[in-house]
């Protein structure tokens, strides 16, 4: 699947979207993700209770622009100029390989830090049959079938045979997006929003990161690194003062729609 062009102002190539420049032996990540449990698609875990998931993004193709997951994988994505990000997710069978991003594009966070990327892709691939990470392995001489957390750097020779692999297969990522505005619906249906910790009652498109690139110079307010977790799952805002219950730390606050104002609350009695 291609990325869109021109479908916003802030959509890559436009700013403030800068290009990796990926060298030809660029290698890359792979990232694990949670899945729903309520899809047979291994599209990310829209319905978790208390943690819905806005990545993978395949709806604009990028990863880290609406979410807080990954920061350090995000920042060594741009630090080494990576060109894949292949992304595994556990099924009943276990660890299996569904798709890839050819990335493209960078652009800073919401969090004034140095580590706070976003990223976009001009191109991805998911399949509707993912492979098993151990027949991964063996197809592909990679050792990737051995437990991680979170993410595998890949070498360039790793991110060749495992994209190969994928692109033997149909691409299912039209399935995937709307696999996922059913899940979001389910949700609408049951709390009234697509997306119930941000209180978000649209879908994640371009225009809903005008949110995210435009406003976030005048709005942002942390100066340091965030942590993405808290032992209290809550989360207070320092604009309106709203507390948020989530396992994840959200960028944006869903009482006042304030950009990286949201602060751990360490004391569950606060």
């Amino acid at each position: 699947m291609q990325a869109k062009k021109g479908d916003c102002s802030v959509a890559p190539p436009n700013a403030p979207w800068k290009e990796l420049n990926s060298p030809k032996d660029a290698g890359g990540y792979l990232s694990i993700y949670y899945s729903d449990d309520l899809s047979r698609l291994p599209v990310r875990a829209v319905t978790k209770p208390g943690d819905n998931k806005s990545d993978p993004n395949f709806e604009t193709l990028t990863y880290g622009l609406f979410s807080t997951c990954s920061q350090s994988m995000r920042s060594g994505v741009v630090n080494r100029r990576s060109a894949y990000l292949f992304f595994a997710t556990a099924r009943k069978e276990g660890r299996v390989l569904t798709g890839y991003y050819h990335l493209r594009w960078f652009t800073d966070g919401v969090f004034d830090n140095a580590r706070d990327y976003c990223l976009a892709a001009d191109a991805a691939r998911f399949i509707e049959q993912p492979i098993l990470l151990t027949e991964v392995d063996r197809l592909c001489g990679t050792n990737v079938s051995k437990w991680f957390r979170g993410m595998r750097l890949l070498s360039f020779d790793d991110c060749k045979k495992m994209a190969k692999l994928i692109d033997a297969q149909p691409d299912a990522t039209a399935d995937y997006i709307e696999e996922i505005d059913r899940l979001e619906r389910f949700n609408a249906k049951h709390s009234g929003y697509r997306y119930i910790a941000w209180k978000q009652k649209d879908k994640f498109s371009w225009e809903r990161a005008k949110q995210y690139l435009i406003k976030k110079q005048t709005t942002t307010k942390k100066k340091s690194k965030t942590s993405n977790s808290t032992p209290t799952n809550s989360w207070s805002c320092s604009d309106c003062g709203h507390n948020v219950i989530n396992k994840a730390l959200l960028k944006r606050c869903p009482s006042c729609g304030g950009l990286g104002t949201l602060m751990p609350v360490l004391n569950a009695a606060a």
